[in-house]
């Protein structure tokens, strides 16, 4: 009956998890996105276009997050990040934030970069 319950309870999570993660990004306004990225310091760690280096924060451009993830990075890092609390940034500037990061570009391929070819 033990091994009934801890399946159960397995199975309960497993469920919930999966329908936090469809559950759909608050619509978020990417200009005020960019702007609020730039005052709160985003960009020191992450650069101006959310490629991010390896000595200071990861690509964060067209994350792959769902929101809710996003959103608990932010207020409880899993790394040397700052936390930023509701009082710092509120739900809705994250969703900006949110909205501009989904909505970068993807960098050119490298091949269509005259510079980057190697003449044979």
């Amino acid at each position: 009956m033990k091994h009934l319950g801890h399946a159960l309870m397995i199975l309960t999570l497993t469920i919930g998890s999966a329908a936090a993660q469809q559950a759909p990004a608050p619509s978020g306004n990417p200009e005020h996105g960019k702007t609020i990225y730039r005052e709160v310091g985003c960009y020191q760690c992450h650069g101006l276009a959310g490629q991010g280096a390896m000595m200071t924060g990861p690509r964060v451009s067209r994350t792959e997050f769902a929101f809710d993830g996003f959103l608990n990075q932010l207020r409880h890092p899993a790394n040397q990040m700052p936390p930023y609390e509701a009082a710092v940034l509120s739900d809705k500037d994250a969703a900006d934030i949110y909205a501009y990061l989904r909505q970068m570009p993807a960098p050119p391929d490298p091949n269509s970069i005259p510079l980057l070819k190697i003449a044979h």
